[in-house]
């Protein structure tokens, strides 16, 4: 017989308490009428998951950098954070297939950071063939797009994608290229690109570089549509794994807030806690694949009154582990951003 361990700190909040006092709770109601014309009604700040939404897709708009460049010659563009896109010439066609000549606008975004991944909704969940999901190692998420006017352009010859400079006791040689829809806004998990895709093998390339302050090596990769590509590996735990359940404060669902698991001791691993479970009303994950002994942070974030709240808290998975989370406080963007790059 398996015995299930749980985590049951912060329990004043919990629903988990809360359901144990409904029959106790339905019986003194039924035995007790209070009046309440003498009383005026209160409303609690409640979260509001439209507003979530709408900053999550306010940070990817304004994550876009632009620049412009001559599509008969193409050329190299550098984001701030020192990735890179090479485009060749004539690489560009209208929606009628004609090449495209004369300036043209590129849109680039780059997410490196947890912090960024949380504030734009980009986790690093990805889907299988089968249809399971788990966490990845991200070595830098981005968005490619093309326009001439308001005119959305294709790709016809292939571009090249280079990560920032990377330390090479940073490298790691199983990264592969990720796809997650063509639209800045789109909402589908990361999927593990096939040559079929643009004919091409979509494993990443390591080329070594030597910078002005010492030695690094890139990842490179080439690409033969526009919109979200990822590098990533699968983050292939042997170990024991479980499911995980978090349980959040009343009135908070899939519908109004965001539940992210951050991998302690892995910079760029951020899965979404994207499941609900309508019955206990607890956030899971998909197919009870995180590692048991893993030691993780919670980051909840919702929008009330038009300001931001969160919740952080770190524990160490257990067996059927439950986290209850009994509150939410307010914050800043750029504090939370601070807080969430700041963990182990």
């Amino acid at each position: 017989m398996k015995t299930q361990k749980q985590n049951f700190a912060n329990l004043n909040n919990s629903k988990v308490v809360k359901n144990i006092f409904k029959g106790i709770l339905a019986i003194a109601i039924s035995t007790s009428v209070i009046s309440c014309d003498d009383k005026e009604e209160t409303f609690e700040p409640k979260p509001d998951g439209l507003a979530l939404l709408e900053r999550f897709e306010e940070n990817r708009a304004e994550a876009v950098q632009e620049f412009v460049l001559d599509a008969a010659t193409g050329g190299i563009i550098t984001g701030e954070q020192g990735s890179q896109v090479k485009f060749q010439p004539n690489a560009f066609a209208d929606k009628d297939g004609g090449i495209v000549t004369g300036n043209i606008t590129i849109q680039f975004v780059e997410i490196y950071d947890k912090g960024s991944m949380v504030l734009t909704d980009k986790s690093t969940l990805g889907e299988k063939p089968n249809g399971d999901k788990e966490a990845l190692k991200s070595a830098g998420q981005f968005f490619i797009d093309a326009k001439q006017g308001s005119e959305e352009l294709e790709l016809i010859v292939d571009a090249t994608v280079t990560g920032r400079p990377t330390a090479f006791a940073d490298l790691d040689g199983g990264m592969k290229i990720f796809r997650a829809g063509d639209d800045l806004n789109s909402e589908e998990d990361w999927v593990e690109a096939d040559e079929d895709d643009d004919g091409k093998n979509d494993d990443a390339e390591i080329r070594d570089g030597q910078g002005a302050d010492g030695e690094f090596a890139t990842y490179n990769y080439d690409i033969g549509t526009f919109g979200w590509t990822n590098l990533d590996r699968w983050y292939n735990y042997a170990g024991a794994k479980t499911d995980i359940f978090i349980d959040v404060p009343e009135g908070y669902t899939s519908d109004n807030c965001a539940v992210y698991l951050s991998y302690d001791g892995e910079p760029t691993a951020l899965a979404r806690m994207d499941v609900w479970n309508t019955t206990l009303e607890m956030f899971t994950e998909h197919y009870g694949l995180i590692p048991v002994g893993q030691e993780v942070h919670i980051i909840v974030v919702t929008e009330i009154d038009d300001e931001l709240h969160y919740a952080i808290q770190g524990t160490t998975v257990v067996d059927n582990h439950i986290e209850i989370i009994s509150s939410l406080s307010p914050t800043t963007q750029p504090a939370l951003e601070a807080m969430i790059n700041a963990l182990p």
